[in-house]
Parts: C-alpha cells; structure tokens; sequence
C-alpha cells in the first residue's frame, strides 16, 4: 500500500497513521477481545449489532494497549477472579453493562 493509502484508511477509521499501524502490526487482539467480552458476558455480534461504535472503540483501545501479553497469560491460565480488571475497555464496559440492562455478573462488579 502507498503511504497514501494508509493515510487515508487512518482517516476513515478515525486514527492517526501511527496509531492505524500499530493496530495493523498488533497481532492477538481480537482475540484476546473476544475472550474478555465473552467471559463478562458480553456477545460480541450483540455489541456489533446494538452498539458498532462502541464496539469498534473497544476494539481500538485492546490494539493498541501494551499489556497484550499478560492479558493472554491471564486468559489462558484463567487466574482471574475479574476477567475486566487491569484491561482499559474496564470502565467502557461496566458502563455498557449497565447502559444495556443487562449489567455484569455480580462477581465482576467487586
């Protein structure tokens, strides 16, 4: 892709061209986005359909967020009492929790 290109695609998605690449070269974090939302009890494609904004910002904060690793340390070995706590889509979703009705389980909200 030109520079250009990448420009511009930053632009759409509302990034500076830094930020886009880094997201780009971020490998694991839909992943580790996924399994987070799923053990809050969230669905992902509920998120997608009812708020894609919010949704596409969670995303951006978990690409570009530095602790990736830990993150799937935690998730693989599921030493985790709160499977929100150290991530920084925490307060996003505790809000979306309750925005939507459908809050947290009680264990996540200690």
């Amino acid at each position: 892709m030109s520079p250009q290109d990448i420009d511009a695609i930053a632009r759409e998605l509302n990034l500076s061209t830094s930020a886009f690449r880094t997201l780009a070269q971020s490998p694991g974090s839909p992943e580790l986005l996924s399994k987070r939302l799923a053990l809050a009890g969230f669905s992902e494609h509920a998120l997608a359909a009812r708020h894609g904004d919010v949704l596409r910002d969670l995303q951006r904060v978990c690409g570009l967020c530095q602790a990736k690793a830990r993150c799937a340390a935690n998730l693989q070995t599921g030493k985790y009492r709160n499977p929100l706590k150290d991530c920084p889509n925490e307060q996003t979703l505790r809000a979306l929790g309750r925005e939507v009705g459908d809050g947290l389980p009680q264990r996540f909200c200690d």
